[in-house]
Protein backbone atom coordinates (compact mmCIF):
# COMPACT_ATOMS: atom_id res chain seq x y z
CA UNK A 1 0.00 0.00 0.00
CA UNK A 2 1.54 3.50 -0.78
CA UNK A 3 0.20 6.10 1.51
CA UNK A 4 2.29 9.43 -0.94
CA UNK A 5 5.11 11.13 -0.01
CA UNK A 6 6.15 8.96 2.34
CA UNK A 7 9.70 7.69 2.20
CA UNK A 8 10.44 3.97 1.72
CA UNK A 9 12.54 1.83 3.59
CA UNK A 10 14.36 -0.87 2.42
CA UNK A 11 15.95 -3.57 5.22
CA UNK A 12 19.34 -3.84 5.12
CA UNK A 13 19.87 -6.38 8.03
CA UNK A 14 19.60 -5.38 12.12
CA UNK A 15 19.00 -1.78 11.10
CA UNK A 16 16.45 -0.28 8.87
CA UNK A 17 17.60 2.80 7.11
CA UNK A 18 15.52 5.54 5.37
CA UNK A 19 15.93 6.90 2.10
CA UNK A 20 16.34 10.62 2.20
CA UNK A 21 14.51 11.89 -1.34
CA UNK A 22 15.87 15.32 0.48
CA UNK A 23 19.22 15.34 0.03
CA UNK A 24 20.96 17.99 -2.31
CA UNK A 25 24.45 19.56 -2.48
CA UNK A 26 24.64 23.23 -1.73
CA UNK A 27 27.53 25.47 -2.99
CA UNK A 28 30.04 25.54 -0.37
CA UNK A 29 29.62 22.03 1.50
CA UNK A 30 32.20 19.73 2.36
CA UNK A 31 33.03 16.68 0.69
CA UNK A 32 32.03 13.79 3.09
CA UNK A 33 32.65 10.28 2.59
CA UNK A 34 29.62 9.11 3.96
CA UNK A 35 26.79 7.92 2.45
CA UNK A 36 24.02 10.30 1.84
CA UNK A 37 21.59 8.83 3.75
CA UNK A 38 24.14 8.87 6.86
CA UNK A 39 25.05 12.62 6.45
CA UNK A 40 22.79 15.52 8.53
CA UNK A 41 21.68 18.28 6.45
CA UNK A 42 22.41 21.84 8.18
CA UNK A 43 19.57 24.22 8.92
CA UNK A 44 18.67 26.56 5.91
CA UNK A 45 20.67 29.79 6.41
CA UNK A 46 17.93 32.41 7.30
CA UNK A 47 17.59 35.14 9.86
CA UNK A 48 19.22 34.46 12.89
CA UNK A 49 16.92 33.47 16.18
CA UNK A 50 16.86 36.43 18.14
CA UNK A 51 16.32 35.90 21.97
CA UNK A 52 14.87 39.31 23.40
CA UNK A 53 15.79 39.33 27.16
CA UNK A 54 14.42 42.67 27.37
CA UNK A 55 10.77 41.95 25.76
CA UNK A 56 10.71 38.58 27.50
CA UNK A 57 11.71 40.79 30.79
CA UNK A 58 9.20 43.47 30.40
CA UNK A 59 6.46 40.83 29.99
CA UNK A 60 7.09 39.31 33.21
CA UNK A 61 6.95 42.77 34.53
CA UNK A 62 3.77 43.82 33.16
CA UNK A 63 2.38 40.11 34.00
CA UNK A 64 3.54 40.90 37.46
CA UNK A 65 2.02 44.63 36.98
CA UNK A 66 -1.43 43.02 36.05
CA UNK A 67 -1.32 40.79 39.10
CA UNK A 68 -0.59 43.13 41.52
CA UNK A 69 -3.17 45.63 40.22
CA UNK A 70 -6.05 42.68 39.95
CA UNK A 71 -4.62 42.21 44.41
CA UNK A 72 -4.87 46.18 44.74
CA UNK A 73 -8.18 45.93 43.55
CA UNK A 74 -9.67 43.48 45.44
CA UNK A 75 -8.26 44.73 48.35
CA UNK A 76 -9.22 47.78 47.69
CA UNK A 77 -12.68 46.33 47.45
CA UNK A 78 -12.58 45.01 50.66
CA UNK A 79 -11.89 48.32 52.69
CA UNK A 80 -14.54 50.01 50.34
CA UNK A 81 -16.81 47.28 51.67
CA UNK A 82 -15.43 47.78 55.24
CA UNK A 83 -16.17 51.04 55.29
CA UNK A 84 -19.71 51.06 53.89
CA UNK A 85 -20.17 48.64 56.68
CA UNK A 86 -18.59 50.59 59.44
CA UNK A 87 -20.32 53.69 58.46
CA UNK A 88 -23.99 51.49 58.25
CA UNK A 89 -23.28 50.32 61.50
CA UNK A 90 -22.34 54.48 62.65
CA UNK A 91 -26.21 55.08 61.03
CA UNK A 92 -27.53 52.72 63.72
CA UNK A 93 -25.85 53.13 66.52
CA UNK A 94 -26.20 56.03 68.56
CA UNK A 95 -23.05 57.19 71.29
CA UNK A 96 -24.42 59.23 74.18
CA UNK A 97 -22.04 60.47 77.13
CA UNK A 98 -23.78 60.42 80.49
CA UNK A 99 -22.89 61.19 84.40
CA UNK A 100 -24.19 58.56 86.67
CA UNK A 101 -25.33 60.50 89.38
CA UNK A 102 -24.22 57.98 92.20
CA UNK A 103 -20.49 57.76 91.01
CA UNK A 104 -19.75 60.64 89.03
CA UNK A 105 -18.27 58.87 86.46
CA UNK A 106 -18.29 60.00 83.08
CA UNK A 107 -20.19 56.72 81.19
CA UNK A 108 -20.12 56.47 77.03
CA UNK A 109 -22.57 54.46 75.97
CA UNK A 110 -23.36 52.99 72.53
CA UNK A 111 -27.31 52.14 72.29
CA UNK A 112 -28.74 50.48 68.95
CA UNK A 113 -31.40 52.65 67.40
CA UNK A 114 -33.49 50.29 65.87
CA UNK A 115 -33.60 48.07 68.96
CA UNK A 116 -32.84 50.09 71.97
CA UNK A 117 -30.28 47.51 72.84
CA UNK A 118 -26.95 48.92 74.76
CA UNK A 119 -24.37 48.03 72.11
CA UNK A 120 -21.28 48.81 74.79
CA UNK A 121 -20.49 50.45 77.73
CA UNK A 122 -17.64 52.17 78.90
CA UNK A 123 -16.82 52.17 81.97
CA UNK A 124 -18.98 48.78 82.24
CA UNK A 125 -22.03 48.04 84.80
CA UNK A 126 -19.92 46.09 86.90
CA UNK A 127 -17.10 48.83 87.61
CA UNK A 128 -19.76 50.83 88.17
CA UNK A 129 -21.39 48.82 90.48
CA UNK A 130 -17.96 48.26 92.60
CA UNK A 131 -17.44 52.05 92.45
CA UNK A 132 -21.20 52.88 94.02
CA UNK A 133 -20.75 50.10 96.53
CA UNK A 134 -16.57 51.66 97.49
CA UNK A 135 -18.05 55.42 97.27
CA UNK A 136 -20.73 53.95 99.91
CA UNK A 137 -18.25 52.05 102.26
CA UNK A 138 -15.94 55.61 102.24
CA UNK A 139 -19.04 57.99 102.84
CA UNK A 140 -20.05 55.69 105.78
CA UNK A 141 -16.70 56.26 107.14
CA UNK A 142 -16.50 59.30 106.98
CA UNK A 143 -19.61 59.41 108.88
CA UNK A 144 -18.73 57.39 111.84
CA UNK A 145 -15.44 59.48 112.05
CA UNK A 146 -17.25 62.70 112.09
CA UNK A 147 -19.79 61.88 114.85
CA UNK A 148 -17.11 60.30 117.04
CA UNK A 149 -15.16 63.76 117.07
CA UNK A 150 -18.42 65.38 118.19
CA UNK A 151 -18.77 63.27 120.89
CA UNK A 152 -18.31 65.30 124.21
CA UNK A 153 -17.74 63.36 127.31
CA UNK A 154 -18.68 64.07 130.20
CA UNK A 155 -16.63 63.78 133.14
CA UNK A 156 -18.59 63.63 137.22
Amino acid sequence: MDFGATPKTFATGAVQATIRTDISVQNGATPVELPPEKTVRSVPVGEPVQLDIRARAEERRSDAQRQQSAQDDTAQQRRFDEQRRQQELRDVIERRLDIDPKTRSVILRKTNRDTGEVVEQLPDETLLKLRTWSREILERSREAEASRSHEIERLA
